[in-house]
C-alpha cells in the first residue's frame, strides 16, 4: 500500500490483534514475576524458576498431540471421549506455547491470578463425630428443587473451600443449575478450630458425612463427588467403599489427578527435581501442625523438627495419630488404587502423564471397571491444564472437561442458570 509517496506494509495480523497477542503474552508470564516478589519469594528464587519450569520430566514416554482415552483394560489414541461429537466435541487437551512442560503447567496453573471468581454461597457445619465438625460452602442455584442434580467438591492437600481450582468448577457447575457443596475436609480452610484433627488422604468418612448432609437437605437429587488430587483419591476411595456401606444419594464420581498409589507418589516426588514440591507441602504442613496444637492446648506436644520430608512427616505424625503402624501402613490402607475394580457408578478419571509427583504406572496396571472412564492425557502437570485455546469461555481445560461430563451425564436433568 503506498501513502504519501510512501510504501507501508500492513502486517497479517491487525493491530488489535497483535496488542491482545503481546497482553497475553505478557499475562501468562506475570505470575512467575509477582510470585517471585511477594510471599511466594523463596518458592520462586530465579534459579528455581529456571531449573524447574522449564525442565520436561515425564513420568513415561506417550503419544504427543492425543489424547488417551482408556477404560477398562482397553487403551486408545484418540482426540475426543466416545460421547462426544459434532459442534460439541471435547478439544484434545494442547498446552499453550508459553506455557509447557509438567512444572510450568502446574506452577502456572496454581498461581495465575486472573480472573478472580466469585460463587455465591452459605456457610453451614456439619457434624464429623466425636465433637468434631467441619465446614462446608452450600451454593444453590435459582430454580434449583429438590430430585436436581447436586455435587460435593473435595479440595486436596493444601488447599480449602475457597481453592481457585474449586471455585472455578464450582462456578461452572453452578451455572448448569446443579447444587455445588463445596467442602473443607477436616481441619481446612474455614473449618480450622472445629476439629481436634486433620484430614488425610484415606479420611473417607468426612466426605460421607457431607455427603449424608447433603443427601439430607437434596432429596431425591443424585449427587457427584467431584475430588482434586489428594480430595480425588478420597472420592474414588468412598465409591470403592460404597458397595458394602451404601451412601445415599451417590450418583457417579469425577476424579482429577488422584494419587491412586500415595507410597509410589511419595517415592517420586523425593525424586531431586521434585524436592520443590516436597519441602513446599511439608513446610505448610508443619505450620499447620503448629497452629493446631497452639488452637488446643490439651494436645500433646509434638516435635517435627526430623520431618524433612512428606515422607518424614506422615511416619512421625500423621500415621500415629491416626491408628496406623507407620508411613506405610498409612499409604497401603488409604490409596483407592485397590478399590478402583469395586467401584459401581459411573465416572469419570483426568490425569496428566507428565504429572510431577503422581505417576502413571498405577493407572496402567489397575482394571477399570467398564463405567469409570479414564482420560490420560499427555501433559497439563498437576491440575494445570492450561491449553492453547479457549474452551467454554477460557483457557483452564480441566474446568471445562469436569462441566461438561456431568452435562452429558445429567443432560436431561440440568438446565442452564440464566443468571
Amino acid at each position: 500500500m503506498v501513502i504519501d509517496g510512501k510504501l507501508i506494509i500492513r502486517p497479517i495480523a491487525s493491530e488489535r490483534q497483535a496488542r491482545n497477542a503481546f497482553a497475553d503474552k505478557f499475562a501468562l508470564r506475570f505470575p512467575l514475576i509477582l510470585a517471585s516478589q511477594g510471599e511466594l519469594a523463596p518458592f520462586f528464587r530465579p534459579t528455581t524458576v529456571l531449573k524447574y519450569l522449564f525442565m520436561g520430566t515425564v513420568s513415561e514416554p506417550v503419544k504427543s498431540g492425543v489424547d488417551v482415552a482408556m477404560t477398562g483394560q482397553r487403551e486408545t489414541s484418540t482426540a475426543v471421549s466416545a460421547s462426544s461429537r459434532g459442534s460439541d466435541a471435547i478439544p484434545p487437551f494442547q498446552p499453550h506455547p508459553w506455557i509447557k512442560g509438567p512444572h510450568l503447567q502446574t506452577i502456572v496453573g496454581r498461581y495465575w491470578p486472573w480472573p478472580r471468581h466469585r460463587l455465591p454461597s452459605t456457610l453451614d457445619l456439619v457434624e464429623l463425630g466425636g465433637g468434631d465438625r467441619t465446614s462446608v460452602l452450600d451454593s444453590i442455584p435459582p430454580g434449583w428443587l429438590p430430585g436436581d442434580p447436586a455435587a460435593v467438591l473435595v479440595h486436596g492437600l493444601g488447599g480449602c473451600s475457597r481453592s481457585p481450582y474449586v471455585v472455578r468448577v464450582g462456578k461452572k457447575l453452578a451455572a448448569q443449575g446443579i447444587r455445588v457443596v463445596r467442602m473443607n475436609l477436616r481441619g481446612a480452610g474455614a473449618g480450622f478450630g472445629l476439629s481436634r484433627s486433620f484430614y488425610h488422604s484415606g479420611k473417607t468418612e468426612d466426605v460421607r458425612a457431607v455427603t449424608d448432609w447433603l443427601s439430607s437437605r437434596a432429596p431425591g437429587s443424585p449427587i457427584a463427588l467431584v475430588g482434586f488430587s489428594l480430595g480425588a483419591n478420597l472420592v474414588l476411595k468412598l465409591a470403592g467403599e460404597a458397595p458394602d456401606q451404601p451412601l445415599k444419594g451417590f450418583d457417579c464420581v469425577v476424579a482429577a489427578n488422584p494419587p491412586l498409589d500415595l507410597e509410589a507418589c511419595c517415592r517420586m516426588i523425593q525424586e531431586p527435581h521434585n524436592r520443590i514440591y516436597d519441602r513446599n507441602f511439608l513446610r505448610n504442613l508443619r505450620a499447620e501442625v503448629a497452629r493446631l496444637h497452639a488452637s488446643f492446648p490439651d494436645l500433646e506436644p509434638v516435635n517435627l523438627s526430623a520431618a524433612k520430608s512428606l515422607l518424614d512427616f506422615d511416619e512421625l505424625y500423621t500415621a500415629p495419630r491416626n491408628g496406623f503402624r507407620d508411613a506405610s501402613d498409612y499409604y497401603s490402607r488409604s490409596s483407592a488404587g485397590p478399590l478402583i475394580p469395586r467401584i459401581e457408578v459411573p465416572g469419570l478419571i483426568i490425569h496428566a502423564a507428565d504429572d510431577p509427583f503422581i505417576p502413571t504406572e498405577p493407572f496402567r496396571s489397575i482394571k477399570f471397571p467398564e463405567q469409570l472412564a479414564l482420560e490420560l492425557i499427555p501433559g497439563g502437570g498437576h491440575l494445570g491444564y492450561l491449553s492453547r485455546k479457549p474452551w467454554k469461555g477460557d483457557r483452564r481445560w480441566l474446568d471445562a472437561r469436569i462441566s461438561t461430563w456431568l452435562e452429558s451425564h445429567w443432560a436431561s436433568r440440568v438446565s442452564p442458570n440464566p443468571a
